[in-house]
């Protein structure tokens, strides 16, 4: 019996567990994508709101300055977008459901907003998701 156990490379500034990330995303989200010239590893996303660090592995890190993007949980703004696609933000969201209440599920916030729906995810998304 083959007991396969994958664990997370903590982040180097917080420590906590990280969330694999295709190199594909990092290539097109970090503002010098020449740092990554023969790169062919796993990059992780730091998970942590309050941590500078978005992106690392074991031997590199970009922080919020070196992304293009911000990052919706690392943000408190309510303007940052949550579907980087569709550029829907957590306020838009939130209007839809608390003001407008047009919205009591995903689907419905998907149909009203277009949130979760585009096809990029894995270039305009932190995540890759």
């Amino acid at each position: 019996m083959e007991i396969n156990l994958h664990f997370s490379p903590s982040c180097p500034e917080c420590f906590m567990p990280g969330q694999r990330v295709p190199l594909k995303t990092v290539k097109h989200l970090v503002k010098d994508p020449s740092q990554l010239s023969g790169i062919a590893g796993d990059f992780y996303i730091c998970r942590t709101p309050d941590c500078k660090v978005v992106y690392y592995t074991e031997d590199m890190r970009f922080t919020r300055d070196d992304v293009k993007v911000r990052v919706w949980y690392k943000e408190e703004d309510p303007s940052v977008p949550v579907c980087y696609c569709k550029n829907v933000s957590k306020a838009e969201i939130l209007k839809h459901v608390t003001e407008m209440k047009c919205c009591s599920s995903l689907e419905d916030i998907q149909g009203h907003t277009g949130a979760n729906t585009g096809k990029a995810c894995a270039v305009m998304n932190p995540t890759g998701l």
